[in-house]
C-alpha cells in the first residue's frame, strides 16, 4: 500500500459481540454483512477488519460469548460512522449476530508486532519474504521479521493464502507506520494487519 498519508491518525474500535456460533473462517461473512449494514465500509481501502474474537467450540467452530470482540481499525474520520453500527443486527454465515457498545483506542508504538495472516502474492514462503521485504522497505520499516504458519481463509473469488509475520524492535515510528498501512491486500478480511505483541 506504501507509506499512509502525513498526519491521518486511525484508531482501533473494539465492538461489543453476542449471538450463537461462527465457522472459524468468518472473514467473508462477516465484511459481507458490514457492507450491508454500512456501505460506506467497502469504498474505503484503509478500513480493516479483523476475525471476530470468540470462544472455541472445537470442531463445531466458534461460540459468540460475553468477552466476544470485534476489532475494526480506521481513519479517526470514520470512526464516527463506524460507531453507527452499534445495537445493529447481522447475520453473518447464517447465525445471527449483534453489536454491542464499542470502545476507541489509539494505536500505540509497540515494539513487536504480528500479523495472524498476510496476503500472499505467490502462495510459498520464499515468495512472502520476499513481499514483505519489499512492502516493508516502501514504509520505511527495516526491522527483522519472522515468516510463520500459512493458513487459507475462504475470499470472493476462492481461497486465499496468508502468512502470519511478526516484526521485532520497531522504533516507534515504523510500528504506528505499519499498523496504519498495514501490508498486503484483503485488509477487509483480516489481511495485513498489525497488532501489539508480548
Amino acid at each position: 500500500m506504501g507509506a499512509p498519508p502525513a498526519g491521518v491518525k486511525h484508531l482501533d474500535i473494539a465492538f461489543a459481540v453476542s449471538g450463537g456460533r461462527l465457522p472459524r473462517d468468518h472473514s467473508l461473512a462477516l465484511w459481507q454483512a458490514l457492507v450491508q449494514a454500512a456501505p460506506w465500509l467497502g469504498e474505503d481501502d484503509a478500513v480493516a477488519v479483523l476475525p471476530i474474537r470468540a470462544a472455541s467450540a472445537g470442531d463445531e467452530g466458534l461460540v459468540l460469548q460475553r468477552g466476544s470482540r470485534l476489532l475494526m481499525r480506521l481513519p479517526e474520520a470514520r470512526v464516527e460512522a463506524a460507531l453507527g453500527l452499534c445495537g445493529r443486527r447481522l447475520e453473518i454465515a447464517g447465525t445471527p449476530a449483534a453489536l454491542g457498545e464499542a470502545k476507541t483506542r489509539p494505536l500505540a508504538p509497540h515494539p513487536t508486532l504480528y500479523a495472524y495472516r498476510v496476503a500472499a502474492e505467490r502462495d510459498d514462503e520464499e515468495s512472502i519474504v520476499e513481499q514483505a521485504k519489499r512492502e516493508l522497505d516502501l514504509l520505511g520499516v527495516n526491522s527483522e521479521f519472522i515468516v510463520g504458519r500459512r493458513t487459507l481463509t475462504r475470499g470472493a473469488r476462492g481461497d486465499l493464502a496468508g502468512y502470519s509475520l511478526m516484526l521485532v524492535e520497531l522504533p516507534a515510528r515504523q510500528s504506528l507506520a505499519l499498523q496504519v498501512a498495514g501490508i498486503g491486500a484483503h485488509r477487509g478480511l483480516g489481511f495485513g494487519i498489525f497488532v501489539g505483541h508480548k
